[in-house]
């Protein structure tokens, strides 16, 4: 397993114009943070109020702060007069630890033709803002759907002689959540396409620390980062807390409690998730004393559910296995579900050879 200081990172995502719930807790203030300039897309007063100098002190937090520069944002808002040169001078006003490159996300609808295209605008974009920005973290996106189209994106990067400090894996979530299938995600399934990817982009920049965008939630974070994924991104801590759901490490989604008619939406806790909650040392469990009390709080606030998500989405690491063989064998007997399992078997079959 990697060293304390290589332990992989989640972001947590932060619109700017939702309540900065994570801000009011010690705690959490110095967690990595991912915002967009996409909320500026869609309020672009926001640009005035928010996205200058001021934004770590508007959002509420002290850590390491990655700025996305809107490219999924733009999938909406087609008509957008947002380019790369808009966000070159938003970069100029706000203080960042990382800026994503305006990247172009594909869509189920694209063809090959349009893929190709797309990563060739991304490209051109990264060497843009790369250019302008020599002594800032500027993170190039690499996309695709088949094989081909990741291995062209990385020989993109590749060809400028540069080594990225940070590399990107965009398109996760539309794989993992709607099953968008086409090319040869469709042929060998999407978990199988994204550790290749991921395996792909490790062997090309070895030093480059690779973020898996989207991808930083309790079962799914664990998968990648086996696969290389130095960190990931989720903004399900706060969108689960809404629909009364909450966190445990390497599970799924867990229903507090369901009282309607009709079957929950997610799994309900069992008695092996309350044993986990009674020793939670969350900011919202802590000082909650018995488990009944812990529910309760969690059960009647969209607060205190999403500062439990947050939480255990920024600690998740501390309750995987320790060892790789351990680790691999978590995956191997289907823990993180037999996809990634299936994943796992056929990056271990492809290195024999």
């Amino acid at each position: 397993m990697r060293r304390a200081h290589d332990r992989p990172v989640v972001w947590l995502g932060q619109s700017v114009d939702t309540s900065s719930l994570c801000s009011s807790y010690p705690e959490l203030q110095n967690s990595n943070f991912l915002t967009s300039l996409g909320c500026a897309i869609r309020r672009p007063s926001l640009v005035k109020t928010h996205f200058n100098e001021g934004l770590r002190r508007k959002l509420g937090v002290t850590g390491p702060l990655m700025l996305d520069s809107g490219g999924f944002a733009l999938l909406n808002n087609p008509h957008a007069r947002w380019t790369a040169s808009t966000v070159a001078k938003l970069i100029d006003e706000v203080s960042a630890d990382v800026y994503v490159s305006l990247d172009f996300p594909p869509v189920a609808s694209d063809t090959e033709n349009d893929r190709r295209s797309k990563i060739v605008r991304s490209f051109r974009n990264y060497r843009f803002l790369e250019d302008r920005f020599r002594q800032k973290v500027i993170m190039p996106v690499v996309h695709g759907r088949t094989e081909r189209e990741i291995d062209y994106s990385i020989d993109l990067l590749a060809r400028t002689g540069r080594q990225p400090s940070w590399i990107g894996l965009g398109g996760i979530v539309p794989l993992l959540q709607h099953r968008f299938l086409s090319g040869d995600v469709l042929r060998i399934g999407a978990e199988i396409f994204i550790a290749t990817a991921l395996r792909k982009i490790k062997r090309a920049f070895p030093k480059a620390k690779i973020h898996a965008f989207g991808a930083g939630g309790t079962r799914t974070f664990p998968a990648v980062a086996h696969f290389g994924a130095d960190s990931a991104d989720s903004i399900g801590w706060r969108q689960a807390a809404g629909y009364g759901s909450i966190f445990l490490p390497l599970k799924s989604q867990r229903v507090i409690v369901w009282r309607k008619a009709s079957s929950p939406p997610r799994k309900l806790l069992n008695d092996a998730d309350r044993n986990w909650l009674a020793s939670c040392a969350c900011p919202a469990c802590k000082d909650r004393g018995s488990i009944r009390l812990r529910l309760r709080n969690l059960g009647q606030s969209f607060e205190k559910r999403s500062i439990h998500n947050a939480w255990t989405v920024r600690t998740q690491y501390e309750a995987w296995p320790k060892t790789k063989s351990d680790f691999e064998r978590l995956i191997a007997e289907g823990g993180l579900g037999p996809n990634w399992a299936r994943a796992l078997e056929k990056s271990m079959t492809t290195s024999r050879y």
